[in-house]
Order: structure tokens, then C-alpha cells, then sequence
């Protein structure tokens, strides 16, 4: 009974109302004031608030994180307007994060920072294959949607993802939590904060751990249904995941980073091959990034001068048994160890007036190597034995392979006249593989009345082929072309930020982007990576804040894009034309909270010549309560996703060589209703 009662007796220590009313505020997500007056790093190289930033951005906060329930990083995502996340069949259910209809099944137009580090596994040009990052050490997670390329280079091509982990202050002490659910789902954390000999230090471990959900049934794959298939069969989504992040700064000065990932027996889906197996598949891995940087703002006069160095080391071995053993003992086991290494020197010039002069120069080596075994195809004595080592033989998926890059920059932001900023800059690549690349931006912000402001925006980015659209050999699933030419987007878009009230913001963007020798696998298995088409894209979205009053805040984002083949007029397949994303949060008592997410996909297209109907739109809703300072130590939430467990599906891919249009014809459904409990201790 005590225990209850403290759950809804409110704390003595906000007895008086101007006190409840500041706990209110800390309760919600951050206030809409608050929001625009964020600095986003992430656009530009330096920090631009987001009423002024040059770009179409957006900013999820650890405290909106908190408040819509979301647990992982795909979940964070999906709230964006013009991101979609889907899994990817042939990536063995890696997240697909498809911006304003850029779709393609490795995902690698979509750049990945931690703490402004890039997270590119070269192998793929994608990011770790299964890895799904929670959320209980994430600050903020800075997305801007459009080309990145003249501040971030190659990958930074439909749009530029930012993760920035808590500081010793964020943390304040010690935090502690546990949170347990449906499909076996537990997830735990420990965190501390402090300064210690002049240093603000900050750790975090995080362990999750998933059986996934084994509703989830396929009723039909490559194999058919029944034996020799085991289908009807549940999507092998099974997944654990180890995150730890340490965090160091003397003054601003010197700031370093630690970030560690380890995944264990993470599940694959469908298969590569889109036949299920049991579980009988698996995949591993682990990351390591470490980074260094040094700040100096009294070296030279009116110069703020940084450098920095980082490390990134990733490892991904996936068991593939690519049939069920009962029908086919097919097992293939790539092994890659990809090393990126890069040395940055940038350079803040203020001596201009009116003017922020920004220059940089830096190189990265990459190095991949690769293992496998297996026992199928040339190479192996024993076919469907034993597996055996193939590596260093013509019958490895890929040989080693490395390139190095240098590059230049330059960027000036120019105060033209009062309310009005002009950010033009330039980036030059030169790959020793590879060859030049220079990517232009120009940016007029202008700020047309005390409430709106006005953003003409271009930019171009490029993508190089990775080392497997490049060198894939001997693999059943993918085929590499050293003939391949780079993707190049151009994009124009229009942004106006209005702000009619203080408590209400819309955001209406518009764009157009052109882009040529798109890369995809395309064809029957195995798939051939090909400059496959040239696109052109086009749609708008809005974004809009609300914060009705102190103690009810709406969200809402729409978002519509139309991309299609040049050439032929063909609808990009999967793609989501529409999608609508509204939360509210209420504090309905000091102390409590509840916050409702609604989301809806629609209008995606098949590929051109699949004889399969249209897929179905869905509609999803996700409830969190929430009830915090219980005693001043204790939070505790319950949330409900899925809340009406709809039957949602997400496509799978076209294969012109089966009558039925996929391997996989009734596509892949997603997870039904989930539930799960934290609780949260602070000290």
C-alpha cells in the first residue's frame, strides 16, 4: 500500500505551484523554446541553431526519447519525417533507413555518426548488419535529410545521421535501470557521471537481449510450404546487443571517446537466400571506435583550431545456413575485419567580419580483410561436409582489399545583411582507387519576418562503390562489378520555419533531387551490383510543434515523395510515398505522463513486371505511461507498441525468375503487440 501510495501522492518537495510547474516542465519532453535554441553540429561543422541552420533538420533529445518509449535507435528513427525504417530480406534483415524514397537494399546513402565519427563498414558501404543501437546513453540524435557530402564526404548522400552520447554533466551521478517484456525482451543499463581531476568523465553499459517475436510467420519461401521448407515458420529475429560508451573532457580542450558494441547470435531473418532454417543461422560481431580530439581557440589570433584522430575497428561473422540442414547441409560463413583509421585538422576563422571561415584537410586509410568457410562450390573437397577455410584462394566471396583517401574543404557562412546568412563551401576527395570528387553546397537563410524564416538550399554528394558492389565473387547471393561508376545526387529544396505563436512551430520543406548511376543488386540470384538507373525525386514534408500548455505537447509530421526512374518512368519499389507521424504527451498528474505515438505508411509500389497486388498500408499506435521521482530515486514506465497488433508487412524483394514475383510472395510482417516494464534508480 505504501508503495502505491507514493506512485501517486505527489513529493512534498513541489508543494508550491511554481515548483510543480518546474517539475512539469522536466517531466515533458524538452519545451519547443528550448528546442529551437539547440545547437546542431552535424550540418555545417560548427554550431548553428536550428532556426539558423543551413540544412532540413531535425532533433530527437534524450529527454523525447524518453517520453515516446523508444528503447532502440531504428525506433528513434522512425519519428522523422521522410525516414522510413524496413528490414532488408537479401541484408539479412539489416535496417533499411529509406530518406524521401532512396531505397535500396545494403542502405548505404545514408551516413551513420557517432559523436561526428563516421561508422561505415567499407566492405558494404552500409553499417553493422544486424545491430540495432539502444538508446540509454544517447544525448541527442541529429538528422539531416539531404546531401552531406562538402562537410562529411562520401556516404553522406540522402541524408547525414548523427548520435552524440551523454556528457558527466547529462548524467549527474549514477543511474541505474532494468526493463523486461514480451518475446523475452531484457535490457539493462548502468550509467555514471562525474569530474574527477579536473576531467568530466562519463560511462555507460547497456545490454539488450531479444527471442524476437515467433508470430512473426513466413508461410511461403524459396522452398515452398511444408517439407522440404519449414514453413509456415516464424522470421528468425532473435537478437543481443551490448553497447558501452565512455566519455572524457578536460575543458573543452582535450575530448575523447570510447564506443564498444558486441553482438551475439543475432538472427537473420529470412535467410540470404530467403529460405528459413530454423534459427539455424546466426550472426557475430563487434565494433571499437575510438577517438581523439584537441581544441586550441588561443594558438593564433582570432583561429579556433581543432584536430583529431580515431580508430574504428569492425568484425561481422555470419553463419549462414543458407537451406534447412533436413533438406540441404548448405553452409557459408563470411568473415570480414574492416579498419578505418582517419586524421582530421580543421580551422575556424573569425578575423572577417561578417564572416566564419571554416577550412579543413584530412586522410583515412581503410583495410578489409576477409575469411570464410564453407562447404559448397569450388574450392571445397567435401561438398556439403564439413565447412573449410577458402581463404586466400580464387574461391573466397572477396579478396582483401584497401584504399586510401585525402581530402580538402572550405566553407564560409557570410552575415550578408542583417537577417540574412549565406553558407557556401566545397569539398575535394581523391581516392587512390578511386579517383577526384569535388561536392559543392550553397545555403541562403534569410530571415523574413520575426516569424519565419526563409531556406533556398543545393547540394551535392556522391557515393563510391564499396568493396563488395566492387569485388563480390563465389557468392550465391551477390555478384561484384568492377566496372561500376560512383552515384552522384544533386538536391534543391526550399525550407520555411514559421513560428506564428510561442508555442507553435511548422516546418514546410520542399524538394527535387536528381541522381545518376544509382547502384543496386539487381536480377535472380545471384544479384549483380549494376549502375542500374538514374532517378529524379520529388516531395515535400512538414513538421509541426505544439506545446498546447505547460502540460500537453503535439507532434506531428507528414511527408511525401515521388521517386522514379529517368528513363523509363518506373515508381521506385517499396519505397513509402506517404507517411504520417503524430505523439502527444500529457501530464495528466505531477508526476505522471502519458504519451501516445500513431503511425501511418502508405502508397509503396512494386517493382515494374511483379505480378504480385500492392502491398497494404498500415497504421500503428504506441502508448507509454510514465511516472517519475518516486521518492526522488525511482522512475517507473510501462508502454504497449503495436497496441492493436495489426498485421503490418513490410515488401519483399521482386525475382523476375519465379512465377509469383518473390521468393518470399507475402513479404515480411512485423512485430504484433509488445509490452514490456522498466525501472529506473538514480543516485
Amino acid at each position: 500500500q505504501a508503495f502505491f501510495l507514493l506512485l501517486f501522492l505527489p513529493h512534498q518537495s513541489i508543494a508550491k505551484e511554481e515548483e510543480r510547474l518546474a517539475s512539469m516542465k522536466k517531466l515533458l519532453s524538452m519545451s519547443l523554446e528550448e528546442l529551437i535554441e539547440v545547437e546542431v553540429t552535424v550540418a555545417t561543422g560548427t554550431p548553428k541553431s536550428m532556426k539558423m541552420v543551413p540544412a532540413v533538420a531535425s532533433i530527437i533529445t534524450a529527454k523525447g526519447i524518453e517520453m515516446i518509449g523508444a528503447t532502440t535507435l531504428n525506433e528513434v528513427l522512425e519519428t522523422v519525417p521522410g525516414l522510413h525504417v524496413s528490414p532488408s530480406g537479401p541484408d539479412i534483415f539489416t535496417s533499411i533507413w529509406s530518406i524521401r524514397g532512396i531505397h535500396t537494399s545494403t542502405n548505404p546513402e545514408v551516413l551513420l555518426l557517432i559523436n561526428g565519427i563516421p561508422m561505415t563498414i567499407t566492405a558494404s558501404g552500409g553499417r553493422m548488419k544486424t545491430a540495432n543501437m539502444p538508446v540509454a546513453m544517447i544525448s541527442r540524435v541529429e538528422v539531416i535529410r539531404g546531401p552531406g557530402s562538402a562537410v562529411h564526404g562520401a556516404d553522406a548522400f540522402a541524408g547525414t545521421i548523427n548520435v552524440i552520447t551523454k556528457n558527466a554533466q547529462e548524467l549527474d551521478g549514477t543511474t541505474a535501470g532494468i526493463r523486461y517484456g514480451s518475446f523475452e525482451t531484457m535490457d539493462g543499463w548502468f550509467q555514471h557521471g562525474g569530474n574527477y581531476g579536473g576531467w568530466d568523465f562519463a560511462a555507460g553499459i547497456e545490454a539488450r537481449k531479444t527471442d524476437g517475436d515467433k508470430d512473426r510467420i513466413v508461410d511461403l519461401d524459396q522452398l515452398g510450404s511444408g517439407p522440404p521448407s519449414v514453413t509456415p515458420y516464424h522470421l528468425d529475429t532473435r537478437a543481443s546487443q551490448v553497447d558501452i560508451n565512455i566519455g572524457a573532457n578536460k575543458d573543452d580542450r582535450w575530448i575523447a571517446h570510447f564506443y564498444g558494441s558486441w553482438l551475439g547470435d543475432n538472427g537473420v531473418g529470412a535467410g540470404g537466400l530467403q529460405a528459413l532454417t530454423r534459427e539455424e543461422s546466426e550472426v557475430e560481431g563487434n565494433q571499437i571506435l575510438a577517438d581523439l580530439q584537441y581544441n586550441n581557440n588561443d594558438l593564433v589570433k582570432d583561429w579556433n583550431l581543432s584536430s583529431q584522430i580515431y580508430y574504428l575497428y569492425q568484425k561481422i561473422d555470419i553463419y549462414n545456413q543458407l537451406f534447412p540442414s533436413t533438406f540441404l547441409n548448405m553452409i557459408g560463413e563470411p568473415i570480414v575485419t574492416d579498419i578505418t583509421s582517419g586524421l582530421e585538422a580543421s580551422g575556424i576563422y573569425n578575423g572577417l567580419e561578417n564572416h566564419k571561415l571554416r577550412l579543413a584537410a584530412g586522410m583515412k586509410y581503410f583495410d578489409t580483410g576477409t575469411d570464410e568457410n564453407k562447404n559448397f562450390g569450388p574450392g571445397v573437397p567435401m561438398q556439403f561436409g564439413s565447412p573449410v577455410s577458402v581463404k586466400n584462394t580464387p574461391f573466397i566471396f572477396m579478396d582483401n582489399q584497401n584504399r586510401f583517401l585525402w581530402y580538402s574543404s572550405a566553407q564560409d557562412e557570410w552575415v550578408m545583411a542583417e537577417g540574412w546568412e549565406l553558407t557556401v563551401g566545397v569539398r575535394y576527395d581523391e581516392y587512390d582507387d578511386f579517383g577526384g570528387t569535388i561536392n559543392p553546397r550553397a545555403a541562403l537563410v534569410w530571415e523574413t519576418l520575426d516569424s519565419l524564416t526563409t531556406k533556398l538550399l543545393y547540394g551535392r554528394a556522391f557515393r563510391a562503390p564499396s568493396f563488395s558492389e566492387q569485388h563480390y565473387q563465389s557468392n550465391p547471393v551477390f555478384q561484384g562489378n568492377t566496372e561500376l561508376d560512383p552515384e552522384t545526387i544533386d538536391t534543391y529544396e526550399v525550407v520555411f520555419d514559421w513560428q506564428p505563436l510561442n508555442n507553435l512551430r511548422i516546418v514546410p520543406s520542399l524538394f527535387h533531387y536528381d541522381i545518376d548511376d544509382a547502384v543496386e543488386f539487381v536480377g535472380p540470384l545471384p544479384s549483380k551490383a549494376e549502375n542500374f538507373a538514374s532517378l529524379e525525386g520529388n516531395g515535400f514534408e512538414v513538421d509541426a510543434y505544439w506545446d498546447v500548455i505547460d502540460t500537453l505537447q503535439l507532434r506531428a509530421n507528414i511527408a511525401y515523395q515521388r521517386s522514379k526512374d529517368k528513363n523509363t518512368d518506373a515508381i521506385v519499389p517499396d519505397a513509402s510515398a506517404w507517411q504520417f507521424y503524430a505523439s502527444a504527451c500529457w501530464e495528466f498528474l505531477p508526476e505522471w505522463s502519458l504519451n501516445g505515438q500513431y503511425f501511418w505508411i502508405a502508397d509503396r509500389h512494386r517493382a515494374s513486371g511483379d505480378p504480385r497486388e500492392e502491398i497494404d498500408d498500415y497504421d500503428l499506435v504506441n502508448l507509454t505511461l510514465r511516472r517519475q521521482n518516486i521518492s526522488d530515486h525511482w522512475d517507473v514506465a510501462i508502454s504497449v507498441r503495436n497496441l492493436f497488433d495489426k498485421d503490418a508487412r513490410e515488401p519483399s524483394p521482386y525475382d523476375p525468375s519465379v512465377p509469383y514475383g518473390a521468393l518470399i510472395p507475402g513479404d515480411y510482417p512485423l512485430s504484433g503487440r509488445e509490452i514490456w516494464a522498466e525501472v529506473r534508480f538514480h543516485f
